[in-house]
């Protein structure tokens, strides 16, 4: 008969100090009663064997303590050391065979286009491949993405420089460690974006027994269906005199029309509805501005004076001067400058709210209800952005502040990295995105 010896299980750091304080508060006379490791181990289900193991080699690890003395428990559980309870040593195990120092140092030396993959490093350095996981799941090594960046003259840099500055509050610019930026609350930033019904490398999560599921078939990915969207944001805030929250959403607008299938073919009738896409042309963009993007600020915006229109510099998009925008604004709002047109610096996508993070977000957020045609994608990405939380829009625009800051910092160039201001923590502990108006 073949017996199978139960397996030891080593005891957590919380095992043993809950062990050894047992032990303590059993502590009588200043002595541990007989039959203590018993009942103490019954109470963990562990051997008294270990109990005891445990109670002498701690004691053994308290400065000052001498055998067959009297047992103070105060004394015992104020003096013990925070080491007497661990379970596995910094240094146990063999000796790493690379020296982990002088590995990262030659790291540093290796060109970035040879480290690309832990293959690709490891033979770099001549290293085994485990080795440099174990290096990444240590933390010694992270992957760092290398994002595509407009590429800045001497003169972007300086526009980008100006009007980060511009932005600052006069009040406190004076003032290098109290500088602040202004509210921004009558800005509202204007940009396109195609919308894609699919895109090329979906994940999904799958059960191991479970076939993954069909493959999206296109002709060819210039084919895949999408659609351009022109895209309106304010900051929110809460209207003290209405007592109301301003979601700072002002619309977002499908670029095209909604025609007929004039013939059957595979997967519509005739008179089916289907959408065409258009090209954003001069006259289109003001069209669309006119009738849609205008009257909504109207509508929406809790001011109506001093409102800026921040755009890119897109061959179709207005000047910042153009004569019937501001005829349109006069006969909307009673005054030319009620609403200005604003071109913001050029290769700067990232001083536009909706290129800086708002589209991807919305993205990531409609991808979610799997539309099936053009006409499903814009109800769907419609009835996202009609959904977008107000929180989460205004960290966007505190993320655009702390860009401004990183840009002025850099002199205007766009080699930076965005500090990590624990946006969601302040928000959802304070109300800190609501103003008082």
């Amino acid at each position: 008969m073949v017996t199978t010896r139960k397996k030891r299980v080593a005891m957590t750091e919380k095992l043993k100090k809950d062990v050894f304080t047992a032990c303590v508060v059993r502590v009588s006379r200043e002595i541990l009663p007989y039959g203590s490791f018993k009942a103490v181990g019954e109470t963990h289900k562990i051997h008294p064997r270990t109990v005891a193991n445990l109670w002498y080699s701690t004691l053994k690890q308290i400065p000052g303590y001498q055998p067959n003395t009297p047992l103070d428990p105060v004394s015992l559980l104020a003096n013990v050391p925070e080491t007497a309870f661990t379970t596995k040593f910094e240094n146990s195990g063999r000796n790493p065979k690379h020296d982990r120092d002088m590995l990262l140092q030659e790291i540093k030396n290796i060109d970035p286009t040879a480290r690309r993959t832990i293959r690709s490093l490891a033979g770099a350095v001549g290293i085994p491949v485990m080795t440099i996981w174990r290096m990444k799941q240590s933390k010694k090594l992270k992957v760092h993405t290398m994002a595509l960046k407009p590429k800045l003259n001497d003169d972007h840099r300086l526009n980008r420089l100006f009007h980060c500055i511009a932005k600052n509050d006069k009040n406190t610019i004076n003032s290098v460690a109290e500088m602040t930026f202004k509210s921004m609350y009558n800005e509202i930033h204007i940009d396109e974006k195609w919308f894609f019904l699919v895109r090329d490398g979906l994940r999904c999560i799958v059960t191991q027994d479970e076939p993954p599921p069909k493959a999206i078939s296109v002709s060819h990915k210039s084919h895949i269906t999408k659609v351009m969207f022109l895209s309106a944001l304010a900051r929110p805030r809460f209207n003290h005199t209405t007592r109301q929250e301003f979601d700072g959403l002002i619309g977002i607008y499908p670029v095209g029309e909604i025609d007929m299938y004039v013939r059957a073919s595979h997967g519509h009738q005739p008179g089916d509805l289907k959408w065409c896409n258009v090209n954003m042309d001069r006259d289109l963009y003001r069209d669309m501005l006119f009738n849609f993007v205008l009257p909504d600020v109207k509508k929406k915006m809790p001011i109506d004076n001093n409102i800026i229109l921040q755009q890119d510099g897109a061959k179709a998009h207005l000047p910042d001067d153009d004569p019937l925008f501001a005829a349109k604004v006069t006969e909307l709002f009673g005054d030319p400058t009620a609403v200005k047109l604003y071109t913001q610096p050029a290769q700067s996508p990232d001083l536009n709210v909706n290129d800086l993070g708002f589209f991807n977000s919305l993205q990531s957020r409609y991808y979610q209800t799997a539309p099936k045609d053009a006409l499903e994608l814009i109800e769907m990405v419609e009835e996202t952005y009609k959904n977008y939380p107000a929180k989460k829009l205004n960290r966007i625009w505190l993320t655009l502040q702390s860009v401004m800051n990183q840009v002025i910092n850099q002199r205007g160039d766009n080699d930076y990295t965005i500090p990590h201001m624990k946006k969601k923590f302040w928000n959802d502990k304070t109300n800190c995105h609501y103003r008082w108006m």
